[in-house]
């Protein structure tokens, strides 16, 4: 019988609590749709396409930061950034929350790692806006959308935008707080 090893650098640590971590969301988003809770997609194919794309690069990621290379990290979530993502309409509401999360990535990785292609408050704020896109309130609470809205918030404070912060922080609290209840809900 063959004993588990512990993880032999803190690296590959990282990299396993990170796999953890998109699976427990890919399980929750596959969750939510199961129960019906998210609105399918036009075209089916659109988003089997997009989630395999991010499923490539969410382990390329993976393998570079396990390597400590988080420029190449920050580069390969740039990359995916920079694909035409579908619209709710062709892709359903996993399509946006697919691209709430390889978004909401690249922001706390940049956050995280300012001295990495440094960018401006104000370029990072964009790169929020572009993430959240327009759709992101006709969601259903989600921990994607929670996650990137909180961190818009953090850049708004960073801005000194406090008010617009706490507004932005707020409507991330409602949403976990929402999510919460579900849960609640759902065990009793």
């Amino acid at each position: 019988m063959k004993t588990a090893r512990a993880p032999s650098t803190p690296s590959h640590a990282l990299g396993q609590l990170l796999t953890g971590a998109i699976l427990g969301a890919l399980l929750t988003v596959g969750g939510f749709a199961l129960a019906g809770k998210l609105k399918p997609p036009g075209e089916p194919d659109a988003l089997v396409a997009l989630a395999q794309t991010v499923d490539t690069t969410d382990k390329q990621v993976d393998v570079m930061l396990a390597r400590g290379d988080i420029a190449g990290a920050i580069g390969a979530l740039e990359q995916l950034r920079a694909i035409k993502w579908p619209g709710r309409d062709r892709g359903g509401d996993a399509c946006v929350q697919l691209r709430h999360d390889a978004f909401g990535r690249l922001l706390r990785l940049r956050l995280d790692n300012p001295q990495v292609d440094a960018k401006t408050p104000q370029q990072l704020l964009d790169l929020a806006e572009q993430g959240l896109g327009r759709e992101w309130e006709l969601l259903d609470p989600n921990p994607f959308t929670a996650h990137l809205l909180s961190l818009r918030g953090e850049i708004l404070e960073q801005m000194g935008r406090d008010d617009d912060a706490l507004l932005i922080y707020q409507q991330a609290l409602d949403m976990n707080r929402d999510l919460l209840d579900e849960v609640m809900e759902g065990s009793r």
